[in-house]
């Protein structure tokens, strides 16, 4: 793998098309990095691409180390993707090293940009350490703003485990909860993850998104839809989403989708409907997803991006999100 590369993006007919050189390089990295997530996939970055690509250029690049998907816009360069619908971001690696890393960050300010924004930098990933390095300052400005928690839970071998795990009163509430529902409803919860049911995932879905809230109404607009539409579509191909599900009394009331990537489930965004609050369904269809989740052998069920309740009372535990700015001095 050479230094100092740099390729450009090419587009046919409206839809991305990399090279094939940098298909092979970024599949490298991504079979070799240990801190990858799901949004450094290629099928992500692309489908992002192809729905909020208008105004950008995009370029790859990469040492022996590093890879890095840029897009640039107005001399300010970030990773591909936004804050808005990205929970994480990374400067794709296989070893930590810190003279390659200033060699990346070199070759982004090579691009003649002002500013390299990283959004969504968790604090437990190796890119925000090594952003940390005093050696930076000699040669850059950095900003280092909070944007927001990630709460997480690490997976015990069995759900009864995870429900003695609970503090106290968030045990007994849940346990009330199920049991409320089971002694009131007749339900049914499972996951989906083929193509099977995309028709029935993709209904169900936009429906129960929309009704959740306003501001979720909101935010699922026409072009986002269609985003969504691609990228789960093309998801459920290679078996890499997870739609989970929570019937009450026959009908679809609650559900979630979650990526899953190095035996770790992402919970990606989530509906369910406002009429069954009384039977907590949102919550439920989650600690249910959490319960098959452990029966899977998954060692960590991510709650992602945002500090909602609910995440909390399911046992979550917050990593903090950090937006970084750099500027060379």
């Amino acid at each position: 793998m050479g230094n100092q590369k740099v390729f450009l993006a090419d587009f046919f007919s409206g839809v991305f098309m990399a090279s094939s050189d940098i298909v092979n390089i970024w599949e490298s990295f991504l079979k070799k990095s240990t801190e990858k997530t799901p949004y450094d996939q290629m099928i992500w970055k692309n489908n992002w691409i192809n729905h909020f690509s208008n105004g950008y250029k995009f370029e790859y690049l990469y040492n022996e180390d590093f890879f890095v998907p840029l897009k640039i816009k107005d001399s300010i360069a970030s990773i591909i993707g936004d804050k808005d619908i990205v929970d994480y971001n990374n400067l794709l690696s296989i070893n930590q090293n810190f003279s390659k890393f200033e060699e990346i960050l070199d070759q982004v300010f090579s691009l003649n940009i002002k500013t390299f924004q990283l959004f969504s930098i968790s604090e437990n990933s190796s890119s925000y350490t090594l952003l940390c390095n005093e050696k930076l300052q000699k040669k850059y400005s950095i900003n280092f703003q909070k944007e927001d928690v990630s709460p997480y839970l690490k997976l015990p071998e069995t759900w009864e485990e995870y429900i003695s795990n609970l503090p106290k009163k968030k045990r007994h509430e849940l346990r009330r909860k199920i049991r409320r529902l089971e002694e009131n409803t007749e339900y049914d919860s499972g996951d989906y993850t083929t193509s099977n049911h995309k028709d029935e995932i993709l209904d169900n879905f936009f429906k129960l998104h929309r009704m959740s809230s306003q501001d979720k109404n909101k935010f699922m607009t026409s072009k986002m839809e269609n985003f969504f539409i691609d990228l789960i579509s093309q998801m459920l191909m290679t078996n890499s989403i997870i739609y989970s599900y929570l019937n009450i009394d026959e009908s679809t009331v609650a559900c979630s989708l979650s990526f899953l990537d190095s035996n770790i489930r992402y919970l990606y965004n989530s509906g369910f409907d406002p009429a069954y609050n009384n039977f907590s369904s949102g919550l439920l269809n989650h600690a249910f997803a959490i319960k098959r989740s452990i029966e899977k052998k998954y060692d960590v069920f991510d709650f992602m991006r945002g500090n909602e309740r609910y995440k909390y009372d399911l046992g979550g535990i917050d990593t903090q999100l950090y937006t970084v700015i750099l500027e060379k001095k």
